[in-house]
């Protein structure tokens, strides 16, 4: 009886015929001696078996040699789509053919266990009850009998459909990668903090230290590129796993004999390492040096006639070779006028070349926005009469300013007057408004009565280049620049440019700068009809000394704090001298001299600097474009302060002034000289040797100085103007080439050919010879 409850109970457990085999062997009398206790621990250890049986999250088999299932628990009937265990072993009677998707995979299975105790980990794809596909992974052992037959398996089996499918992903996301990778012509390598190459894949257009990554990987770039450039590398590493930002940099390496160019760009990859791609840039060097050589032949070979052509016509056209015929002045004015369109052409390539390099140089500094926009209208007046336009200015502002570089601001001006003008209905009227955006913007607008922009080029209108209809370019004259270039100098400023369009309306071209606050001005004015003074000082305790020291020897004063505050007063009233300190707090007292120079109001107003570095800056200021009187230290000596001022009362006009002009172009030495004849005598130099001859036995008063000269940089004389009289000459630097800002400053002025009208060029003189012009003087409104 008691053999009967135990061989029940087993059956209950599942356990198959081999099992019970086993069990009969068991002896008799051993069965017999089992107390009722007994059975009762034995149903508790059963029940605690059956228990973890049928609850374990994983699924527990046991199946056949044959391939039929013996027994299931619930987690693996469940794990592949049946009811019930009971199910599962009824419906799989044929593992190999209708569970594993490969049947092959159930027969390795089988090999792998006949030849092991155990296996683990064996992964297959089989189906479920509705025929969809998983992914498992069987830990399984083959149970033996005495012979070493295996009976049965049994094991347990875990669902990895979805580390199988994020695995899948991943190995095709990685092919995808590996595929980018190789398809990517440049160099690309992994390297860590140490210098050593983790990844290497060499270029597939150009030639380089290494072929393959064998070579690399594993070794450190100090031992297998040049110390320079290896350096290079280590250093665009640490930096860019410090500050998580992208390094670029330029190098070259000897190939084959042959230097190359190539350009670098780390980023960091990881904790210790960065991924750098190593581009070939030798090809691209070699056109931006043919760029810059044709930008360098554009600017001399084009600019140098040029002047000499557009200078020459506006002087007959101003009448300096006397009267000429109706017919000649018609030949005149149409040669002068194609003259202006070629210089127009050849700025705007220069321009654009220097935007795209970064080269673009901008003075930023305050500026009244109106004013600005007031002499841009004036300056483009004549332009526009050509089509019977005139421009008219609305705003309601006064003291609005912002911060940017007025030549720029002038080109962007320039160029939008213009393209209205040319856009226009003659007899029509082009408005320019100034009107506040909000509290912190300014817009100015410059809106025709024209046709309007197609719809199909509006997209591209900032383009360079960008003509809506080359039928109406070819008769209206542009380059396609002016857009392109307005909108690179409005970003530059910090600003936006746009339009507004309409078809048959018109077109309003906008730019949006913001403003900017300026400090008071304080007054110190004394009542009569005293001589006023302008002080511009930031120090008040300096201003009020000034003031008191001028106000009691009878002058009228006014007090600036800083540069924007003097150049306002500047315009709302005529002063006979100003004294400037040279630090300000919003410009330097230089650039503010230089600024008031290029003014007409201010160009000869009598300037006294008064400043603690009066001392060190006396020898640049001294017979420069700066004009001025004298450079007193701080503290201040009362007397020559005054004796100054009065000396500023009371220059007089003097001798004729003497000019060497160093160029190597004659008709260039002839155009200015002719222009300059009432003002100076001008001695020619066509290269430097000449020129250093003359300025060992001569003194001059100024000279004019080409760059580009025959045996030598035209820079190279600045070292003899003073070396014979100790006495500093100015410098007017008057060239095709446009000088770098560093260069910039050891001379009094420079002016570009092609970009200086005569006006321009004649104000400079008067500026820097310190005396009157007779009225008999030429002024010419044509251009050089």
């Amino acid at each position: 009886m008691m053999r009967r409850r135990i061989l029940q109970k087993i059956g209950e457990l599942g356990l198959i015929e081999a099992d019970l085999e086993q069990f009969r062997g068991c002896s008799e009398n051993a069965v017999r001696t089992m107390t009722d206790d007994s059975l009762e621990s034995f149903d508790r250890v059963a029940a605690q078996y059956y228990d973890l049986f049928e609850h374990l999250v994983e699924g527990i088999f046991r199946t056949t040699p044959a391939g039929q299932y013996l027994h299931a628990n619930a987690a693996l009937a469940k794990l592949y789509g049946y009811v019930s265990p009971d199910a599962l072993v009824s419906a799989l009677t044929d593992i190999e053919h209708q569970l594993y998707v490969d049947p092959d995979r159930r027969r390795e299975f089988m090999a792998l266990l006949e030849d092991s105790e155990m296996i683990a980990d064996f992964e297959s794809c089989v189906y479920c009850q509705d025929g969809q596909t998983i992914w498992i992974s069987e830990n399984a052992r083959g149970v033996r009998d005495e012979t070493g037959r295996i009976i049965y398996y049994e094991g347990t089996v875990k669902n990895i459909t979805k580390r199988k499918l994020a695995e899948q992903a991943l190995g095709e996301s990685e092919a995808k990668y590996r595929i980018l990778f190789n398809a990517i012509p440049d160099l690309m390598l992994r390297l860590h903090r140490d210098g050593t190459y983790l990844d290497f894949k060499p270029p597939t257009n150009f030639q380089t230290y290494f072929k393959s990554p064998d070579q690399c990987i594993g070794k450190n770039v100090r031992d297998l590129l040049p110390p320079a450039n290896a350096q290079l590398y280590l250093q665009a590493v640490e930096e860019v796993i410090q500050t998580g930002k992208m390094k670029v940099f330029e190098f070259q390496l000897p190939i084959e004999g042959q230097s190359r160019d190539y350009e670098a760009r780390f980023v960091a990859s990881g904790v210790d390492e960065a991924l750098g791609i190593i581009r070939n840039i030798t090809e691209r060097k070699r056109v931006e040096r043919l760029k810059n050589e044709f930008v360098s032949v554009v600017s001399h070979e084009l600019r140098t006639p040029l002047t000499s052509i557009r200078g020459s016509l506006g002087l007959i056209i101003g009448g300096i070779a006397g009267e000429i015929s109706a017919q000649a002045r018609e030949l005149i004015d149409i040669a002068h006028k194609n003259s202006e369109r070629l210089v127009l052409l050849i700025n705007d390539i220069l321009d654009v070349e220097k935007i795209e390099s970064g080269k673009m140089h901008f003075e930023m500094k305050p500026l009244a926005l109106v004013p600005l926009v007031e002499q841009a209208i004036v300056a483009n007046q004549a332009y526009g009469e050509q089509f019977k336009v005139q421009f008219v200015l609305e705003h309601d502002l006064t003291e609005v300013k912002i911060n940017g570089d007025s030549n720029r601001l002038m080109q962007v001006m320039a160029n939008l007057l213009s393209n209205a003008a040319k856009f226009s209905p003659p007899g029509s009227t082009v408005e320019v408004t100034v009107r506040r955006k909000n509290l912190e913007t300014v817009r100015v607008t410059v809106r025709d009565h024209g046709p309007g922009i197609p719809e199909e080029f509006r997209y591209r209108i900032f383009q360079k280049f960008a003509q809506a209809d080359t039928s109406t370019t070819r008769q209206k004259g542009g380059t396609g620049l002016g857009l392109s270039i307005s909108k690179a100098i409005v970003e530059r400023l910090g600003g936006t440019i746009g339009f507004e369009t309409e078809m048959g309306v018109g077109t309003a071209f906008y730019f949006e700068l913001p403003m900017v606050t300026q400090a008071p001005a304080m007054k110190l004015s004394a009542p009569g009809n005293q001589p006023p003074i302008l002080i511009c000082e930031d120090n008040q305790d300096v201003a009020t000394l000034l003031s008191l020291i001028l106000q009691h020897s009878g002058y009228q004063t006014d007090i600036a704090y800083d540069a924007a505050t003097a150049k306002r007063l500047l315009a709302e009233k005529q002063y006979v001298a100003a004294t400037v300190d040279l630090i300000l707090p919003d410009q330097d007292g230089l650039s503010l001299i230089r600024e008031l120079r290029k003014q007409e109001s201010t160009r000869f107003l009598p300037i006294v600097v008064v400043s603690a570095i009066a001392d060190q800056e006396r020898e640049e200021l001294s017979g420069s474009t700066y004009a001025v009187i004298d450079c007193l230290d701080k503290p201040i000596d009362q007397e020559r302060l005054l004796a100054a001022v009065q000396q500023a009362l009371c220059q007089k006009t003097g001798t004729r002034a003497k000019i060497l002009h160093v160029e190597d172009d004659p008709d260039i030495l002839q155009v200015v000289s002719r222009m300059l004849q009432a003002v100076a005598d001008t001695i020619p130099a066509l290269c430097l040797r000449e020129a250093i001859q003359h300025l060992s036995r001569e003194t001059f008063d100024l000279v004019i100085l080409d760059l580009n000269l025959p045996d030598g940089f035209g820079l190279e004389v600045l070292p003899y103007l003073s070396s014979h009289t100790g006495v500093a000459i100015p410098v007017v630097v008057f060239s095709a080439q446009e000088m770098e800002l560093e260069a910039a400053r050891k001379v009094t002025a420079s002016l570009v050919k092609s970009r200086t009208s005569n006006q321009e060029l004649l104000d400079t003189i008067k500026a820097l010879i310190h005396r009157s012009i007779p009225e008999a003087a030429i002024e010419s409104e044509f251009s050089l």
